[in-house]
Order: C-alpha cells, then structure tokens, then sequence
C-alpha cells in the first residue's frame, strides 16, 4: 500500500530506500550526500560504476548493505543539469523490475528529481503514483513528501508542441466512459495506424503499445493547467493554440484529426478499458510480425507478459481481432493477418 510520510528517509524501517542520483558519480548535496556519508562502500560501488560509463538514467543502481538495499536512482545525468520527467517514468519502470527480482517487501521512496532537481512535485508525485499501482497491494511503499515550504508551482511556462495538442484532441474526443491513461496510448498508437505515420513512437509495455512522452506531455499539459490558473484542457488548449498559431502547425494538426476521430470512434464503440487494451496489444503484435495466423497472435499475446496471459482468455484475444478487423485495420488474408494500407482522409 502506499504510505505518505515526511521526515529522514534513512531512518526509514523499509527495506530498500532509493537515492536520487546523477551519472557523473557525484553525491555533493541533499539526499544522495547523506546517503555517501552513512554507506561509503555503496558509494565506492556507484562512483565505479558512473566512471566506467555504466550508469545511464532508466537504468538503476542496486547495493545489498546486508539489512538494506540501496538503489541509485538517476533522475539527471549530469549533475549540473536539472531532473527530466522522463528519467523518473523509464527509472519508476526499472524499479518495479527490481522489486519483483528481488521479492522486496517496503521501499522508502524521495520526491524524485523534485526540490533541487527542479521537477514539481504534485507532477512526480502522480507519476509515482500511476507507475507502482500495479505492485502497490503487494508492497509497502512510503513515498517521503517535500517538507511543507517546498515550492509546487512552477515559475517557467511550461513548454508544449503540436504533440500536446494533438493529445488534448484526442481527449476531446474520447467519451469520459473512455479516457484514462491506458485507452490514450491505445487512442494515440491508433492515430499512428491509421495516418500511416509514426508521430509517436511506441515500444511494448505493461498495458499495450506505449510511447512515454506521452506522459510526460501529459503531465506537462496539467502543469500548464496551472501555470496558466485555467481548470479544463478546453481552456488550457485555447491559450496554447493562440501561442503555437502558425501556417505550418495549423496544417499538421488538420491532418491529423480526421484520424484522431476515426481512432477515438473505435477506442468508444469498444466494451471496456480491458477491450482497448487488448485491440492495442492485437494490433501491435501484427504490426511487428507480418502475416501471423490468428494462433500465432493468441500465443504471442498470452507470451506478453504472465499478467495478460492471466487477464485475456482466448476468447478476449479473438475478439480483438475481430474489432480490429470489423473496424478495417487488418485484413485476413491467405498468408494471415496483416494491418491494411491506412486510409485516406
């Protein structure tokens, strides 16, 4: 479960405690130089391994101090620089690998990249959040809060792109039964399949196809939410489209809606959440593997990962394929499914 706390982290009764960290072997300040002071040999051990080029962020640190274990977290790379959010979404992402490797009970988490760092907190926090959800009946996370003069509101002005509005078009345009995070990657992958582009650019991951910027534009678009002082994405779309407004912009963004809605239409007229994330999953694995026969695709969809395969029946799988193929983004044909040629507008 998770567990909001303030106070010393190294006191902390959990098991394994995270430190934020750069990649350049430097733990001078904060945190990390506690950390160096009250376990010298792991910081021998992290330095050795910064100075051999072995640590990068999305790729974290682990030393067993015999009653501990320590993980290096890196929310920078070079220690001058300021925190990325997409350091902490690929790190949260090695982290849930390392506490399932390692059976690992209670962790004692900091505010990541925050503070110092430069990041807002009530951003990182529901990162956090999102990431661990899935881990958090099994373990005791203790999240270690800012103390209560930490600044959360950013000074600078958020910078977002095309991309963010293309993200609010698609929430527009999915019904509130429809919008979470899950079914916005899966609307997002969609648009790319049918644009016949690749605007986002989507690996495997838990739930489905997933690009991260994608959250991390997400994130930024609520903190220009409040940056600005508006309460809705409408609000917030319309200042951004004002800032943005140029010949070249307004094109690309034309270009893509007829497909935003033609992916937002498919992704409402599924059953579920469930349902979209299987149709995503479907579709990616015959995406990445010309002509797969529909048992191939079933098995290559339970070998995701244990939890779809103990989530999705076969039943499920099928009729996935058979949305997607109703819908016209594959076709069967006599060497097996393959996706269609995307459509024009």
């Amino acid at each position: 479960m998770f567990k909001f706390v303030t106070g010393d982290l190294l006191k902390s009764d959990a098991y394994a405690l995270v430190n934020t960290v750069n990649c350049e072997g430097y733990m001078g300040k904060g945190i990390a130089y506690q950390f160096k002071m009250q376990y010298p040999e792991m910081y021998k051990d992290y330095e050795k391994l910064c100075k051999s080029n072995r640590l990068i962020p999305g790729k974290l640190h682990c030393y067993d101090t015999g009653d501990k274990i320590i993980i290096n977290f890196p929310t920078k790379n070079k220690w001058r620089e300021k925190s990325k959010m997409e350091y902490i979404i690929s790190g949260l992402d090695a982290l849930i690998e390392i506490i399932r490797e390692n059976n690992i009970s209670s962790i004692a988490i900091p505010p990541l990249g925050s503070g110092n760092g430069g990041l807002v907190w009530s951003d990182v926090k529901a990162i956090i959040i999102q990431k661990l959800e899935s881990i958090s009946e099994q373990v005791d996370i203790l999240i270690y809060e800012p103390s209560h003069n930490f600044r959360a509101v950013s000074a600078d002005e958020p910078k977002l792109s095309l991309s963010a509005l293309v993200l609010m078009n698609i929430k527009f345009n999915l019904s509130k039964e429809r919008f979470n995070k899950i079914s916005l990657q899966q609307t997002a992958y969609f648009m790319n399949i049918l644009s016949g582009t690749d605007y986002f650019h989507f690996k495997k991951a838990q739930y489905g196809p997933c690009d991260h910027s994608i959250e991390v534009i997400s994130t930024n678009i609520q903190a220009y939410q409040r940056y600005h002082n508006v309460n809705t994405t409408e609000e917030a779309y319309t200042i951004l489209m004002k800032k943005l407004v140029s010949r070249t912009t307004q094109e690309k963004l034309e270009f893509y809606i007829p497909f935003i809605k033609q992916a937002a239409a498919f992704t409402n007229n599924l059953e579920s959440i469930q349902a979209v994330e299987g149709a995503g999953t479907a579709l990616y694995l015959i995406q990445q593997n010309v002509n797969l026969k529909l048992s191939d695709i079933i098995k290559q969809f339970k070998m995701w990962s244990e939890d779809k395969a103990a989530r999705f029946s076969e039943e499920s799988i099928i009729s996935a394929v058979n949305s997607l193929e109703a819908f016209g983004f594959i076709e069967d044909t006599f060497l097996g499914y393959t996706i269609k040629p995307h459509r024009t507008q």
